[in-house]
C-alpha cells in the first residue's frame, strides 16, 4: 500500500495483507512457523487505513470444532507474542490486518509511576515467559462508559 497522510508526508503505510479472516491467519503463521514455534505478527501503526475498518465478531462455529478452536488459539497466541514483543500493553487482532474481533490485553504490566495512568511493562515482568499473564477477549463489548473516556 502506498497511503499518504497530510501531517506525515513521509509515511508511507504499514502494507499489512488484511483484512485475513481467521483461516487466512492461520495459514499465513502455519507458513511463517519454520520450526513449529510461534510467531509475531506485523502491527499497524496509526494513521494506518486498516485500524479504521470495523473488526467482524468471531462466529460461533470456532468454538464448536476442536480444528477451529486450535486455528483460535494458534491467533491468540500470535497477538500475545506480538503484544510482548511490541512493548504494548494490548492488542486486536485488527491491528494485525485480522477481520475478527478478538483481543489480548497483557496481565504483566504496571501501570504505577508511568505518569498520566499509562501502563507500560514491568521490569519485574518482563522475565515472564510467554505463555503467562494477560486475557483473551472474544467478541468484547463496551457495556459502559466511564466521565474519562
Amino acid at each position: 500500500r502506498d497511503y499518504r497522510h497530510p501531517s506525515l508526508p513521509d509515511w508511507k503505510g504499514t502494507a499489512l495483507p488484511g483484512p485475513l479472516s481467521l483461516s487466512q491467519a492461520h495459514h499465513l503463521l502455519l507458513a511463517r512457523s519454520d520450526d513449529g514455534g510461534g510467531t509475531a505478527l506485523p502491527m499497524a501503526k496509526y494513521p494506518d487505513p486498516i485500524l479504521r475498518i470495523p473488526s467482524s465478531p468471531v462466529p460461533l462455529s470456532a468454538f464448536r470444532r476442536r480444528s477451529h478452536w486450535r486455528r483460535l488459539r494458534s491467533i491468540a497466541e500470535a497477538l500475545k507474542r506480538t503484544a510482548r514483543e511490541e512493548g504494548a500493553v494490548g492488542l486486536a487482532a485488527q491491528q494485525c490486518g485480522i477481520d475478527a474481533s478478538l483481543i489480548f490485553i497483557d496481565g504483566a504490566v504496571s501501570a504505577a509511576g508511568t505518569g498520566k495512568g499509562v501502563a507500560k511493562r514491568s521490569s519485574r515482568n518482563d522475565e515472564r515467559r510467554d505463555d503467562e499473564g494477560g486475557i483473551f477477549l472474544v467478541n468484547p463489548r463496551i457495556v459502559q462508559r466511564s466521565p474519562e473516556s
